[in-house]
């Protein structure tokens, strides 16, 4: 029973993710709810007008060009050998480079919104608009903010967060339902201004408005690597999205946002066990483990991550049709699509041990991977259009078989790593 007790007992790190891992349900859940309120409300051509200029935030969070990459790697491994000074310094030529590419994003927003209304688009213009805040904003409370979290106290607090920004979420669903288009952008709108306050205020350490060139480049050198691989899926995504809005149009587009929200729903998981992961991975390297420790040290987890994961698939799947036809009648040509969908996150359920070619600087072997799954998900998803015709579930079911040559590809290079150490 002693012996047990001793391998069923998890440390501080097992309990971080534990809690970080049921706050993410938790306000995944909430923001399920809201999302299925949400686009009850609204129509699918609407609905996918606003979702269709938000993947022009695709190619935007292309201009950070790595530094920000750079930061996740740099900031908790500088810190791992208790360089805390420089890292903070690295930090605030980040938020410098964060800060100047939200401006210019909100900007363009604001002048593409104004030209719009100009011509009398009104509902375009004002998507643009309300774009200012929730693509102005975007960089900061996804990309730069969240990787000063780090350390386990600082995921408690993240956890925290998250759970009052999917409060807020979903307080903010009567706007939607009162005023139809017009308050799902405001709501959009007061949503991104929320997310960063709260971030910003409960920040690890105190932020300065400064920055040297050479710490842009110390985290070009390390982060434009990463960049590049890093970008493959989200770049794929973003194109898939671009080219569903464009052939597809509003319509098709607004139907697919039930895709998009059950991905998010759930993917978030697998999401939130790599954001603790990768950087226990790099504070174990600045302290001098070796690749094999460090793998054997986290990939326990996930093993827990991927029964769950396949639960919430199988039943998600099975129990998506009936609650579209009673909750979102509007949305049923998107059932199918949604049900592929759900199985993609249970496919990355392992995708936090990838973390470790970024820590240790050898992204060639996973950029093969990601590049290999990207074209074979991309041949699928043309041949069976050029074949059958435009249906949305031929989207998901190239990503799907993408994601999984992906995996399985890393997982494969990760046993060279290992081996040749």
């Amino acid at each position: 029973m002693i012996k047990l007790n001793k391998k069923l007992r998890i440390g501080e790190f097992g309990r971080v993710l534990v809690r970080f891992g049921s706050a993410q349900i938790v306000s995944n859940f909430l923001r399920l709810i809201s999302g299925f309120i949400v686009v009850r409300a609204i129509d699918p051509e609407m609905y996918g007008e606003f979702i269709g200029v938000g993947v022009y935030m695709g190619y935007v969070l292309l201009g950070q060009g790595g530094i920000l990459n750079g930061l996740s790697r740099e900031l908790p491994f500088e810190f791992g050998r208790k360089n805390d000074l420089y890292a903070k310094n690295l930090a605030y030529s980040s938020f410098f480079l964060s800060i100047l590419l939200s401006l210019l994003t909100a900007l363009a927003f604001l002048i593409i919104g104004l030209y719009q209304l100009y011509f009398g688009h009104l509902i375009v213009g004002l998507v643009y608009l309300s774009y200012t805040a929730i693509g102005g904003f975007q960089l900061l409370n996804t990309q730069f903010l969240p990787r000063l979290y780090f350390r386990n106290k600082d995921f408690d607090s993240l956890s925290n967060q998250n759970i009052k920004i999917a409060v807020g979420t979903f307080l903010t669903v009567p706007l939607v339902y009162f005023f139809g288009i017009y308050g799902l952008l405001l709501r959009g709108f007061v949503l991104a201004i929320y997310q960063f306050g709260l971030l910003f205020y409960n920040k690890p350490f105190k932020l300065q408005f400064t920055f040297k060139l050479r710490h842009f480049k110390t985290l070009l050198k390390t982060g434009f690597p990463i960049f590049l691989v890093g970008q493959i899926n989200p770049l794929w995504t973003t194109v898939i999205n671009t080219y569903i809005f464009s052939v597809g149009g509003a319509l098709n587009m607004g139907l697919f946002a039930l895709s998009g929200i059950v991905q998010r729903a759930i993917g978030v998981i697998p999401a939130a066990f790599s954001s603790v992961i990768y950087p226990r991975m790099t504070i174990m390297l600045g302290e001098g483990k070796s690749i094999k420790a460090i793998l054997k040290a986290n990939v326990r987890p996930l093993f827990f991550q991927f029964g769950v994961m396949l639960l919430l698939a199988i039943v998600g799947a099975i129990l998506m049709p009936p609650a579209v036809d009673f909750l979102l009648p509007k949305y049923a040509g998107g059932v199918k699509a949604a049900q592929w969908m759900i199985f993609i996150p249970l496919a990355q359920s392992f995708g936090a041990l990838n973390n470790i070619y970024n820590v240790v600087k050898k992204q060639f072997l996973f950029f093969v991977s990601l590049i290999t799954g990207a074209i074979v998900g991309s041949f699928f998803i043309y041949f069976q259009v050029y074949q059958h015709g435009f249906y949305l579930e031929f989207f998901p079911q190239g990503m799907l078989l993408g994601n999984v040559v992906q995996q399985i590809l890393s997982l494969v290079f990760i046993s060279l790593l290992i081996k040749n150490e």
